[in-house]
């Protein structure tokens, strides 16, 4: 005599099977379960059954980021998010660490505690948050990546088993994207300010322009940089003092670029990484040349969008392939269509 379909699916239920590869590589079959008809389809019935009678979508984000020009916008969409879709059960927690890593380990742990369904955060450092994500993939918690991190944990199987997909912009493309836009005005030798130490994402920034930029193209490390404007400033136009050869400066966030185009000989041809008010009106102006635009807005918002559809439907997006929201290139040529936008905080 055959087993009973409900005590075929309590025998399932006890199989090691891997959630990702149920949901992404074909269903149960691709799981390493081979059963035909029946039991099979209740099984995946109470699975689906179970994920929409979900009344809350628990999403913690847990970034290395601050609340200047940037993460305020990364955030706005994360607020918008979570209002569109409060009446769908989503309940968001947000942490914004400021390149303090201790506090964003705290975070995830403390969104861990607090057993939430999905944490997005941004991974500036591999090393730092391989053990906690690991713990809350443990714990069956999804994970998404974002802002920064792609790839930074294909190596790691713990953490690959609840890994839905990261949302960003490849960063060394972006940065090959700004040396072209340097080839393009003619500049002979850039340098490029890393404004955070331990941010990889800067790092292949850098390395793309290295790879596309036809002059000489060098770094200036410039350790929490962001936390002394005024002496980062400083450390600028005393590079350009002993570097008189370079004609070009690229910034890789809006409030270190901006305040050091004072600091940049006359000519100087300057582009940076991301948007605000301040970078639109230099663009608009022609004191600033470009700006790679990785839309942080979307950044923010389409993860809660993601989360609540992985819980209430178990959707998964990406394919494991990264969500890809930029690189884009804003210039003089389109800044207005873009300068309201800013001023409202979502671009």
């Amino acid at each position: 005599m055959g087993m009973d379909p409900e005590e075929m699916i309590e025998e399932l239920e006890g199989l090691p099977i891997d959630r990702r590869s149920l949901l992404l590589k074909g269903g149960l079959a691709a799981a390493g379960v081979t059963m035909l008809g029946g039991p099979a389809a209740a099984y995946a019935a109470r699975a689906a059954g179970t994920a929409k009678a979900a009344k809350t979508t628990k999403l913690a984000v847990v970034t290395h980021g601050d609340t200047g020009s940037f993460w305020s916008v990364f955030k706005a969409g994360v607020d918008e998010a979570a209002k569109d879709l409060k009446s769908r059960g989503v309940h968001v927690t947000q942490v914004y660490a400021n390149n303090d890593v201790a506090k964003q380990v705290s975070g995830i742990n403390a969104a861990i505690a607090a057993k939430v369904n999905v944490i997005a955060t941004s991974v500036p450092d591999a090393s730092a948050l391989k053990g906690p994500l690991s713990s809350a993939a443990k714990k069956g918690i999804a994970i998404i990546t974002v802002n920064s991190g792609e790839n930074a944990f294909d190596a790691v199987p713990a953490i690959q088993k609840t890994f839905m997909t990261h949302v960003g912009q490849d960063e060394e493309v972006a940065g090959e994207g700004a040396g072209k836009q340097f080839n393009s005005a003619g500049a002979k030798s850039v340098v490029t300010v890393i404004h955070e130490a331990s941010n990889s994402g800067l790092t292949q920034r850098a390395a793309g322009v290295k790879k596309t930029f036809k002059g000489s193209a060098a770094t200036l490390l410039i350790p929490n940089a962001k936390s002394d404007i005024p002496g980062t400033v400083a450390k600028v136009k005393a590079y350009f003092a002993a570097h008189k050869n370079t004609d070009a400066l690229l910034g890789l966030d809006p409030d270190v670029t901006v305040p050091c185009i004072a600091a940049c000989p006359a000519g100087t041809k300057i582009g940076t990484f991301d948007l605000n008010g301040d970078v639109i009106k230099n663009l608009e102006s022609g004191k600033m040349l470009f700006a790679i635009d990785q839309q942080q807005y979307l950044q923010g918002y389409l993860p809660v969008v993601f989360s609540m559809l992985y819980v209430t439907n178990l959707n998964t997006v990406g394919g494991g392939k990264p969500i890809l929201t930029g690189p884009g290139i804003v210039n003089k040529a389109n800044a207005a269509h873009v300068a309201a936008l800013a001023k409202a905080g979502t671009r």
